[in-house]
């Protein structure tokens, strides 16, 4: 088991994957809960839009990400792990319902040009959510 988490979502041996640090984080609650969990990534670029989001769910202040970052929001979710391997980040937590969670990764590790974010539920090992990363990573 590694990492402490089920095969399911983590098919190979614990010294293949690269743990990423989640840094600048922020929680906050939503108006409306929902069960369902849903993944947002957003890169340097794309601030402008992250920051419409935030708007929306109530938290106004500056969130910056700089080119080599990732942010990651999460609605109705929280992460405990992220972890990097091939085309995929894993990250394992909990359903949250009525939370949301802000945070950046670093891009420096990402060595294949297209990435898949994946949220799973730690307890039952069920994938929560997904979101292909159709960006080539070099150029952010």
């Amino acid at each position: 088991m590694p990492f402490g988490y089920s095969r399911k979502i983590f098919k190979y041996p614990a010294v293949q994957y690269i743990p990423l640090e989640r840094y600048d984080e922020i929680h906050g609650n939503l108006d409306r809960s929902s069960d369902l969990a849903r993944i947002y990534i957003y890169n340097y670029q794309e601030e402008e839009e992250l920051k419409r989001r935030l708007g929306h769910l109530g938290y106004n202040e500056n969130y910056t990400i700089n080119r080599g970052q990732l942010g990651v929001l999460v609605r109705n979710a929280r992460v405990d792990l992220v972890q990097y391997r091939g085309f995929e980040v894993i990250m394992v937590g909990q359903q949250n319902p009525g939370t949301y969670q802000l945070f950046k990764v670093t891009t420096a590790y990402f060595y294949k040009d297209k990435i898949i974010f994946t949220l799973y539920d730690g307890d039952s090992s069920r994938r929560l959510d997904l979101y292909p990363l159709q960006e080539r990573i070099r150029d952010l």
